[in-house]
């Protein structure tokens, strides 16, 4: 088994049917039997990802699919929330920054993930799984698998 991180980028190609690569991430992310983990923050991007896919006349049921996320988000949902820990993911993040080319929120992501998943992961591989080109890179730099 192996314990995967989802950004905020791969998470909205799961719950957005007109995305590319929508049936493969959601039967990954959120139908598969690995762990699948991202940070708290997922939930405030996902909620602005589908307003603008609803402004786009891309969804018709926004409360429908915010209400999907929640219960996927919930106790026995198959995505759990990492807790952003600032004390000690704000600084990694700045690290991150100076390091590598990352936006504020790719930089905090990955800051959650080398923060939280390796106590998490024990043995198991930990998978970083982004859309993000820059985001990868960064994650592959400092030691993950990514997908």
């Amino acid at each position: 088994m192996s314990l995967v991180y989802a950004d905020t980028s791969a998470l909205a190609r799961a719950y957005l049917a007109d995305e590319p690569e929508h049936a493969e991430l959601r039967t990954w992310l959120l139908e598969g039997n690995d762990l699948v983990v991202t940070s708290e923050l997922a939930r405030v991007e996902l909620a602005s990802a589908i307003g603008a896919a609803a402004a786009a006349r891309r969804l018709d049921r926004v409360d429908g699919l915010l209400a999907r996320i929640d219960a996927n988000f919930g106790d026995d949902g198959p995505v759990t929330l990492l807790r952003l820990r600032v004390e000690t993911v704000l600084p990694a993040a700045l690290g991150l920054v100076l390091e590598h080319r990352l936006r504020t929120l790719d930089a905090l992501h990955l800051a959650v993930a080398l923060e939280e998943c390796p106590a998490l992961a024990a043995d198991d591989v930990i998978i970083f799984v982004t859309r993000d080109r820059d985001q990868a890179a960064a994650a592959r730099a400092t030691g993950f698998s990514v997908r």
